[in-house]
């Protein structure tokens, strides 16, 4: 057992949530700064979360690995499609920090911002 691991068991009492199990996973097939760095959060956020002493927006926090590492299927209405959760995250992110240019950028920046998916995240 690795000590991510090791140290989530503890912390959580032994009932680690799948999306904790899900970051140590990703953390331990690339590195704490690369995950964190992928979700737009600080290494000393990855580590707190696993840890269960994080004092700022769990919910916040668990719906971004749940969105970048879970995978569940979103049905994008933008797209007219059913797409990763992970594609989803990254079309939110673009629009947060206006990254990009083009029609596609252009139309899938407005419906970001006016997803529900996107508003608890401007909100916290």
């Amino acid at each position: 057992m690795n000590s991510r691991l090791s140290s989530a068991l503890t912390a959580w009492n032994q009932d680690v949530p799948d999306w904790v199990a899900a970051l140590i996973t990703e953390c331990d097939q690339t590195s704490q700064s690369t995950v964190a760095k992928a979700l737009g959060i600080s290494a000393t956020v990855v580590s707190q979360v696993i840890h269960n002493n994080y004092a700022g927006n769990m919910r916040r926090t668990e719906r971004l690995i749940r969105d970048a590492y879970l995978n569940a299927p979103v049905d994008c209405p933008a797209l007219r499609e059913t797409i990763a959760s992970s594609d989803c995250l990254a079309w939110r992110q673009r629009a947060k920090k206006r990254n990009g240019s083009g029609p596609v950028f252009v139309h899938m920046r407005r419906a970001c911002l006016a997803c529900p998916k996107f508003k608890p995240e401007a909100e916290e």
